[in-house]
């Protein structure tokens, strides 16, 4: 019965456990659902839809009602009109369509910018996700670290007991606990900080615990390098470029519809308030078109086409960062994948290093600082290993990123 119910328990913790543990694409998909950034572009892009709604509605027919009203004190009565009409626009040159493309291209820009936001919330997941994962893993290194210090120190206290060493040799691993111990509580204000940013980003409490079911020494493959043409075709930062620049075409026609003849043409009713209520309509027509602005025309498509030329220059400026960023973040992925296969070699060195010097010290062949300096040893290579590890899982992130993807 009581085995029975230990391995209830045990399992009902592991499920627990189980349950608790968040992955990375869980991770990012809360904050991402949780991002101010992205709430943000999506109002972005709503106003922009609405106001490309706006300009295709203004092809459309209006109607409009007026009434006048003229107060005589001589009269026995206020006579008042009342007035209804339906206009439709005929030509405004091309100022219309202009508007109508120009929203349209606004609307395709905010779009980019707001894939340009979750790409950018996403890396961000991704990089805090990794380096809460590299703070408990380095936190976990201090821990066993301390442990190593401490059965040293057992062995030199057995030594010193059984007068085979000094108590120089205690006193210089009691040493060597003091700064472990102080490291270790570095890397705990680390992971703490780490774990703070990690839940506030997905919009939880800032100390709540959390269980990642990934971190930074699992096996990760090499990523395919994408053809950079690809890339740029399809890259958000390119598309909102593109999408600035078919704006700004559209705006060198709404500023030259400005100045070019304008046609309306529509119905209209009237009822006036005589003694008989007479009722009356007609068509409209109206026309008009500038003249003489003294050569103001000639200076507003001056300004639209150097927002043009500059939206132009624009999109090749863009090219040229994709091309770079996409070229450094393929070599900083190639580097950081051997630094990951160096370290992984001397892991295992370090280890067996340690465990012999250890050994020989304790049957007298070897020095306490053979020892330390092993220690020393594995310490850095452990430290050397997480950072490698990080920078690759890093360098995954950012290529894709970089490659919007």
């Amino acid at each position: 019965m009581i085995q029975r119910l230990i391995i209830c328990t045990l399992f009902t913790l592991t499920t627990t456990s189980i349950m608790a543990q968040l992955s990375l694409k869980e991770y990012v998909e809360a904050v991402m659902m949780y991002s101010h950034t992205i709430a943000s572009a999506e109002a972005v892009v709503e106003g922009a839809d609405a106001e490309y709604g706006i300009a295709k509605r203004t092809l459309l027919p209006s109607v409009s009602l007026s009434s006048d009203v003229a107060y005589n004190i001589d009269a026995d009565a206020t006579p008042w009109a009342l007035r209804a009409d339906v206009v439709q626009p005929i030509y405004n040159g091309g100022g219309n369509i202009a508007r109508t493309k120009q929203r349209e291209w606004l609307l395709a820009q905010s779009e980019s910018a707001l894939e340009s936001s979750m790409l950018d919330v996403r890396y961000e997941a991704e990089t805090l996700y990794w380096s809460l994962s590299r703070a408990a893993i380095y936190r976990q290194a201090m821990r066993d670290y301390i442990t190593i210090v401490q059965r040293l120190k057992g062995v030199a206290q057995h030594r010193y007991e059984e007068g085979y060493t000094s108590k120089s040799d205690l006193l210089q691993v009691e040493s060597r606990l003091s700064d472990a111990e102080y490291l270790l509580s570095q890397a705990e204000q680390s992971w703490r900080v780490a774990l703070h940013r990690f839940n506030i980003l997905r919009g939880e409490e800032a100390s709540t615990d959390v269980i990642l079911s990934e971190d930074i020494f699992d096996s990760f493959a090499m990523p395919i390098r994408e053809d950079i043409m690809d890339v740029i075709e399809h890259h958000p930062d390119y598309l909102r470029a593109v999408a600035g620049k078919e704006s700004a075409q559209s705006g060198i026609d709404l500023r030259r519809a400005e100045y070019l003849p304008k046609l309306n043409v529509g119905v209209f009713g009237m009822w006036q308030s005589t003694s008989s209520g007479s009722v009356n309509g007609g068509v409209l027509l109206s026309f008009n078109t500038p003249i003489f602005h003294f050569m103001e025309r000639r200076e507003a498509m001056r300004s639209a086409k150097s927002n043009y030329q500059r939206a132009d220059v624009e999109v090749e400026n863009v090219v040229d960062k994709i091309i770079l960023n996409e070229s450094n973040g393929w070599a900083n992925l190639e580097y950081t994948h051997r630094r990951v296969e160096a370290v992984q070699r001397n892991l295992d060195i370090a280890q067996e290093n340690l465990d012999i010097s250890t050994y020989s010290y304790r049957e007298g062949m070897a020095t306490i600082l053979d020892v330390l300096q092993a220690q020393i040893s594995w310490l850095q290579i452990y430290e050397n290993a997480i950072a490698a590890e990080y920078d690759y899982t890093i360098a995954i992130a950012s290529y894709r990123y970089i490659v919007g993807r």
